[in-house]
């Protein structure tokens, strides 16, 4: 069941609207200032109605998942958040440059192992004898190193989140809307990549005589784009 229409939201220079817990946002009149942001929450599906929409440059509208948290001794990296699924419909009144990121989130870094004390390795000393008429004799003597100790292990970084689906009806007062280009007016960004996976840790040395740890596996997954679907209110509809 759809929420109650605002008549009315205006997000500041700079400012992020965080949508309420449903994740459905409609509006008669959506006013979004240079670098103002919306953000939904990437656990549900994200509804976003505007009857006319003003977007100023730099703007953002946002469900992309959570980073995973790095990992710890023995742990390893947190798998990435999927990004959100959203829904848009919006009607451009004016257009400057609007991003919308529904990317997965990064996975953590792995954790790094410690590595061991060095130890002492076994040597030879020069030492030095005297007999009764005082003459000196050099010689080796060989001397035991003192074990290290072993060093610890590392873990895996973790896995990046799917990417999310965006589904984006838009129409436009007498312009035309540009995708993905590196323009600074009338163009819209869609980022619906899948997480990039962590780094895995480096396993720790080993001291003298001691062992170096090891990476402790864990479940790789690659993770997997979202799809974007775009409708052009303007044109009509077969």
């Amino acid at each position: 069941m759809f929420a109650q229409s605002i008549p009315k939201l205006e997000v500041s220079p700079g400012e992020t609207y965080m949508v309420a817990a449903d994740n459905i946002l409609q509006v008669d009149t959506l006013i979004m200032h240079d670098k103002a942001t919306i953000r939904f929450s990437s656990t549900r599906q994200g509804v976003l109605n505007a009857k006319t929409a003003y977007i100023g440059k730099k703007c953002i509208i946002s469900a992309r998942g959570l980073d995973g948290a790095n990992g710890s001794t023995n742990v390893a990296g947190q798998n990435g958040e999927v990004g959100g699924n959203l829904s848009l419909q919006l009607h451009f009144e004016q257009l400057g440059s609007l991003t919308i990121d529904v990317r997965g989130g990064k996975g953590g870094k792995g954790a790094n192992g410690k590595h061991g004390r060095p130890g002492i390795p076994d040597r030879h000393e020069t030492k030095i004898k005297r007999d009764a008429n005082g003459k000196v004799t050099r010689f080796e003597e060989f001397v035991p190193g003192i074990l290290g100790t072993n060093g610890t292990d590392a873990t895996m970084g973790g896995n990046g989140g799917d990417g999310g689906n965006t589904m984006l009806m838009y129409s436009t007062n007498g312009f035309i809307a540009n995708f993905n280009r590196d323009i600074h007016s009338n163009n819209i960004n869609i980022l619906y990549n899948a997480g990039e996976s962590g780094w895995p840790g480096t396993p720790g040395k080993g001291g003298f005589m001691s062992v170096d740890g090891i990476l402790i596996p864990s479940e790789y997954r690659s993770g997997r784009d979202g799809n974007v679907q775009l409708i052009n209110l303007n044109e009509p509809q077969l």
